[in-house]
């Protein structure tokens, strides 16, 4: 019942986006004058430098990437091919791009600031994306998790950002099912290795499946790897805290009537270190975590799927709360606050004391958000 009502208010958001009877108020209009100025004040408006990139279901079939401006407003609305997923911003010029959903047969670059494509990746006939890339530090290269489509293994494709984008190397040997990227401040990268061989979306390889996290360099030599005790836990999504530390939340592929942690955090050198929680808690995230922040002092997980978040203290990794939020999606960090987007629409700002603003975006938020920093 649940589950029907919040699939009735996401047709409901659609229908009135498509009409026009819903106005976007997320963070808008911040410096119009001093009165609302300080009134967006006390709603957490964001600051100028605080631009957000995500994908969004614009009405039934239809997807696009949106932008959003350094005042919180609409800036672009980019259609997309078919539905997004990550999305993955250049450090070192005004690009960005949306990898498809997986099995993806897409990514596409185009610049933040109007909008325009700059280049549309096709999966080659044997491969397909899986909804994740980074660029390289210096922004010269683009790192995407790829799949070969008979066997699920795992690649990276690198692709040359100064030569139109075009493919390079590609870089294998991790494991199979390989879903989100990120890299280290050292040029490291990150790879959340799923384990699972898929035909499509279905999983056909749950006894024997090996996920991991993954460490190559930039060249794809295989630096370490790192797993958990129960083979069963899919790693999927990544984030790190701009220092060391690595975190990785999970799918369980397990027993549907067991409820183990789904979020791991990982130093080099060191195991993977379970986040806490009681089993009655991770019921609450039906056995999925998607998207993964950290600030200084707490751990953020959104599941889309249990319709919730969860808050851990990043010192003692004890989980300090659970709220809802039907269809919780992306997050992102900035100045040590949390910004958190929902299928639904709404948008909760969490301050660095946990307290919280909500917001109606007016965007129907689809999986994962990306800052401009």
């Amino acid at each position: 019942m649940q589950q029907m009502a919040i699939d009735r208010a996401k047709r409901n958001l659609a229908k009135a986006l498509a009409m026009g009877t819903l106005s976007p108020s997320l963070l808008a209009g911040c410096v119009t004058n001093s009165t609302a100025a300080k009134s967006n004040v006390e709603l957490g408006c964001m600051n100028t430098n605080q631009v957000l990139i995500g994908g969004a279901i614009r009405r039934q079939g239809q997807f696009e990437a949106v932008v959003y401006s350094q005042l919180g407003q609409f800036q672009h609305h980019i259609p997309l091919p078919a539905r997004g997923h990550g999305v993955a911003i250049a450090p070192s010029k005004h690009h960005a791009v949306m990898f498809a959903r997986r099995p993806g047969s897409y990514a596409m670059v185009f610049d933040y600031r109007d909008g325009e494509e700059k280049a549309l990746i096709p999966a080659e006939n044997n491969r397909h994306f899986y909804g994740h890339g980074v660029y390289s530090n210096d922004g010269r290269w683009l790192y995407a998790t790829q799949g070969e489509r008979a066997t699920s293994r795992g690649i990276i494709g690198v692709y040359d950002a100064e030569n139109s984008y075009k493919k390079v190397a590609e870089f294998s040997g991790f494991g199979v099912g390989p879903h989100e990227i990120i890299i280290m401040s050292d040029g490291r990268l990150v790879v959340g290795v799923g384990g699972v061989h898929t035909q499509g979306r279905t999983p056909i390889n749950l006894a024997t499946m090996k996920p991991s996290l993954s460490y190559l360099s930039g060249n794809g030599e295989l630096l370490d790897q790192v797993m958990l005790p129960d083979h069963h836990k899919s790693i999927r999504h990544l984030a790190h805290d701009g220092e060391q530390t690595v975190l990785c939340g999970q799918q369980y592929r397990g027993e549907p009537d067991d409820y183990v942690p789904l979020v791991a955090m990982h130093r080099t050198g060191e195991s993977l270190v379970e986040l806490g929680g009681e089993p009655e808690q991770w019921a609450r995230f039906n056995h999925y975590v998607a998207s993964i922040a950290a600030t200084d002092s707490h751990i953020l997980a959104t599941s889309p799927r249990g319709n919730c978040y969860g808050i851990w203290d990043k010192s003692s990794l004890d989980l300090l709360e659970i709220n809802v939020l039907p269809d919780a999606s992306g997050v992102v960090v900035k100045n040590d606050q949390l910004y958190v987007s929902s299928g639904v629409g709404k948008v909760v700002k969490i301050n660095a004391d946990l307290t919280k603003n909500a917001f109606v975006s007016g965007i129907q938020w689809d999986n994962h958000w990306s800052a401009i920093t």
